[in-house]
């Protein structure tokens, strides 16, 4: 088995969402009223290569976001958020750097819909994809656009597999998706970022690599129970403590999709 880091782009956040300001005034306050940034971080997506099939875990951001109209003008987006990406940056551009083509990607799971991780999806109109049921519901329900999903922007014949966790337990959590019947790569729940986020667990011998999406942001938040969220909810709360607990009890690595360290860690396994 192989596992690349493919980075498209970087963003950042508002500073106090990494140092998890508890207080829900505190939090609207520097969301609105403040230029605390965060420094720049990487948006991860992560390739891999097993029994000779190729599999991505998001898809990245897309170099559209600079195409007047793609994102919105102005509201909260703006204010939690900004994206730099240029058009080499691409996950396209990515996988050919390593020797692949976007058909060569057969089986697609996304943490969640959010664009920094699902903008590269018009790319692989060839591959399965796999989506939350709660996050796919959610983004095309009428919610969805003014909460950072822009369904718009989705190719007409995107179709994922919507999950449903019907595969039993999987360590502290008590439901899973298992992708194979060899439980190479299994599907948890952990929403909270997202209404319906999700991490995915991969095997490979007596290693686990744990990849929280948006979970959390490094290892020092996972430790410290700092999920990524604008407004701190229940969810977010008790996945990333749920998340904490199994990297704890297995051998396992935990990589973000925003964690400058997380290609070393794959590197360093």
């Amino acid at each position: 088995m192989e596992i690349h880091a493919l980075q498209t782009g970087t963003v950042r956040v508002k500073q106090f969402q990494l140092t998890g300001a508890r207080h829900v005034l505190s939090r609207f306050y520097q969301l609105m009223f403040t230029n605390k940034w965060s420094e720049w971080m990487p948006i991860y997506c992560w390739l891999i290569k097993l029994d000779g099939h190729l599999l991505l875990i998001d898809t990245g951001e897309t170099a559209k976001i600079n195409t007047k109209g793609y994102l919105p003008d102005g509201g909260l987006y703006h204010k939690a958020v900004q994206t730099k990406i240029n058009e080499n940056d691409e996950i396209t551009h990515q996988l050919r750097s390593l020797g692949y083509r976007p058909e060569d990607i057969d089986t697609i799971i996304l943490t969640h819909l959010h664009g920094d991780h699902s903008g590269g999806i018009t790319y692989f109109p060839q591959a399965n994809f796999y989506v939350s049921q709660a996050e796919y519901d959610f983004a095309t329900s009428k919610k969805g656009p003014g909460s950072g999903y822009f369904t718009k922007n989705w190719p007409d014949w995107f179709s994922p597999e919507l999950i449903t966790y019907g595969d039993g337990p999987e360590g502290n959590f008590s439901r899973s998706h298992q992708l194979q019947e060899s439980k190479a790569i299994t599907i948890v729940p952990t929403p909270g970022h997202s209404i319906g986020h999700q991490s995915v667990i991969v095997r490979h011998k007596d290693v686990r690599y744990f990849m929280g999406g948006d979970l959390t942001f490094d290892l020092q938040t996972l430790s410290q129970h700092v999920p990524n969220v604008v407004l701190t909810n229940k969810d977010a709360q008790n996945s990333v403590r749920m998340a904490d607990e199994y990297v704890k009890t297995h051998f396992c690595i935990f990589l973000s999709s925003h964690d400058w360290n997380a290609r070393r860690m794959v590197h360093e396994k």
